[in-house]
């Protein structure tokens, strides 16, 4: 009996530790890691994307991705129309049919410019005029100190054509400011001809921050180099400024007609379901979201204004990436309750239109949602700081919080759900939500937001704290107690100026920290620096970034206003003059 007892321990301990080993490879193929991380955000940030604008092919390339993933992982469609919610939105501006552009050479032969081909009418053009006169070249169209391209030119009442971009070496030079160079030339129409450096695209945007001023008066078109050529007879070499033979009139006689009309249409957020395996609770629900969408070529909201493509790694290749990999995790796991909804949303860079779209268009789903957690620039860890937004939006988060673990995270907590990413859609209508971020940096609305600058473990890190955070909201078996004081208005959301501060948003000291100012911004122009902490904008004294949001709405765009701040110990005043917001 002894040594049957003993054997039956020794069977037990086996298969104790044969259990305990099955759990821990079960627990490891399910976990959330970097070679899955990283296939996801190579994807989205691919150059077939052409950085997810909405309206634009690479955007509907992006949703199909993720829907595909979702069926691919076993969620159940969540849209309208299989995994798609449509909505409209409205971006920059499109040609309209009313477009002309006929070239004439010498020999009256005629050649008609198919337009978003070979051109594209751009932003301020004046609309509905027709222009027919003939055609001049300026090389690179600048008028700079040492360096005038129209100095042997006789430019009046004629089509003025320069190359985009600058020589090397040279001042930078705005399509906007060649514009008014050519106009005070004389010029009745101007022709900005190829991409403005490598990499670029070979027609410019509709976008305002690509186009020229409206009040100029005067018509301008973007040409590729291959019509241009085709045209002129001028080779590429040419063209792109290596051999340039100055100005010199050309055997053309142009016919413009330009029209451009908002370009309206619709988009899709994506969204799968999971549903809840609690008799009691499956009724209820979490959401899962994220952006995916970003700034396409730079047409909107770019902080260097450069024609390159916003591939948008971390804003918000990063929070979708997380979204995938957890819809993935808890499809796996089979352990969730209640219903989880995965959401990824397109126009958030426009206004938070897609999440906006969704929770209006589904009143009775947020009736029944738990919480809503919301992945927005998660992919710049640093130092292991995690920004956690909103955990005053129910009363139990904190405490939800406070029993999770994850090795190596300090978790920087903000009571308030800010109003400037897709959380703010569901907290308004009375959801609690968090927030998570790493925070923001130099790299953000630019060209240079890139794969190459992510912390892919990090995002396992993120990721792995967030799975606790859900699993928690989902442990419950009451709902969470929502808590209306803790939200605060989308930064912007009738705002009425721009002012360009950059500011730390997981600073927790008294005033606003900046981690910089946008470039050419009114902050920029009076000399904001990272590590400036602003104290008082005009006659308000600032403790909290929502101060500063309420002093800026009360602020009058060509109305310069006193900031007080501290810089390296030092109380320190400028006088910053706002602008009116830059419209897409």
């Amino acid at each position: 009996m002894r040594r049957l007892g003993r054997m039956m321990v020794n069977l037990t301990l086996m298969w104790s530790k044969f259990l305990l080993a099955g759990l821990a490879a079960v627990a490891s193929s399910l976990a959330i890691n970097e070679p899955e991380v990283r296939h996801h955000m190579e994807v989205l940030t691919g150059p077939g994307m052409e950085g997810r604008l909405p309206l634009t092919p690479g955007n509907e390339a992006a949703a199909q991705y993720i829907a595909g993933e979702f069926r691919r992982i076993g969620l159940k469609p969540g849209g309208t129309q299989g995994y798609f919610h449509e909505f409209e939105v409205t971006i920059n501006q499109r040609p309209s049919a009313r477009n002309i552009a006929v070239f004439t050479n010498a020999k009256g032969e005629r050649t008609s410019l198919e337009v978003g081909r070979d051109y594209l009418p751009v932003f301020g053009t004046q609309g509905d005029r027709l222009v027919s006169a003939p055609v001049v070249y300026a090389g690179f169209g600048l008028n700079q100190e040492g360096w005038n391209d129209y100095a042997n030119l006789v430019v009046r009442d004629k089509v003025v054509a320069v190359l985009s971009g600058v020589p090397a070496g040279r001042s930078p030079a705005t399509n906007g400011l060649k514009a008014k160079w050519a106009k005070e030339a004389g010029a009745r129409a101007v022709i900005f001809v190829g991409p403005d450096r490598t990499g670029g695209r070979s027609l410019p945007t509709t976008a305002r921050g690509q186009g020229v001023a409206p009040e100029l008066g005067i018509v301008a078109i973007g040409m590729n180099e291959a019509a241009f050529a085709r045209i002129t007879g001028l080779d590429n070499a040419i063209l792109r400024g290596v051999a340039s033979p100055g100005g010199q009139d050309l055997p053309l006689q142009a016919r413009l007609v330009t029209a451009l009309e908002p370009n309206r249409g619709k988009s899709n957020n994506v969204v799968g379901v999971l549903p809840g395996r609690d008799a009691k609770l499956r009724n209820e629900v979490i959401i899962i979201g994220g952006h995916f969408d970003h700034l396409g070529w730079g047409e909107v909201g770019s902080r260097t204004g450069n024609e390159l493509i916003h591939h948008g790694a971390d804003d918000n290749a990063s929070g979708t990436t997380g979204v995938l990999a957890l819809a993935r995790y808890f499809a796996q796991a089979k352990t969730n309750r209640r219903t989880y909804i995965f959401q990824t949303y397109s126009a958030e860079e426009e206004g938070l239109v897609g999440s906006n779209a969704w929770a209006r268009d589904n009143p009775e789903i947020l009736k029944r949602t738990q919480a809503m957690v919301n992945l927005d620039m998660i992919g710049r860890l640093r130092d292991g700081k995690l920004i956690v937004f909103g955990t005053g939006t129910a009363n139990e988060l904190n405490g939800i919080l406070d029993r999770t673990q994850t090795p190596d995270l300090v978790l920087t907590r903000t009571a308030t759900a800010p109003g400037n990413s897709d959380h703010a859609s569901f907290v308004q209508r009375g959801v609690p939500a968090l927030f998570f971020h790493t925070d923001l940096h130099g790299e953000y609305h630019t060209e240079n937001d890139a794969l190459s600058t992510i912390n892919l473990d990090g995002m396992v890190q993120v990721l792995a704290q967030v799975r606790q955070t859900i699993q928690g909201i989902d442990g419950l078996d009451t709902r969470l107690t929502f808590v209306p004081q803790a939200t605060t208005p989308r930064p912007g959301g009738g705002r009425r100026v721009r002012v360009g501060f950059i500011p730390e948003m997981g600073d927790t000291g008294e005033g606003v920290l900046i981690s910089g100012a946008i470039a050419g911004s009114p902050a920029a122009k009076a000399g904001f620096r990272a590590g400036d902490r602003i104290m008082q904008f005009g006659d308000v004294p600032l403790k909290t970034l929502e101060d500063l949001q309420r002093a800026m709405a009360a602020a009058k765009p060509g109305t310069a206003i006193k900031v007080i701040f501290m810089r390296g110990g030092q109380r320190t005043e400028a006088m910053l003059t706002p602008e009116a917001p830059i419209q897409s």
